[in-house]
């Protein structure tokens, strides 16, 4: 069974760097969580009110 570092250094150069923006963008998503959620519940605030 391969290591996932082999696994990673076998794809093509542009596959790489969409694995590296996946991770990078979950890792932003869980650091600004709080924020994030914050945001989408105002919003849907602001469409509740009458």
């Amino acid at each position: 069974m391969k290591s996932l570092k082999d696994k990673f250094n076998e794809q093509t150069p542009t596959m790489k760097g969409f694995i590296l923006i996946i991770i990078l963008l979950i890792i932003g998503i869980i650091l600004r969580w709080d924020s994030i959620i914050e945001e989408a519940a105002d919003g849907f605030r602001f469409f509740s009110k009458k």
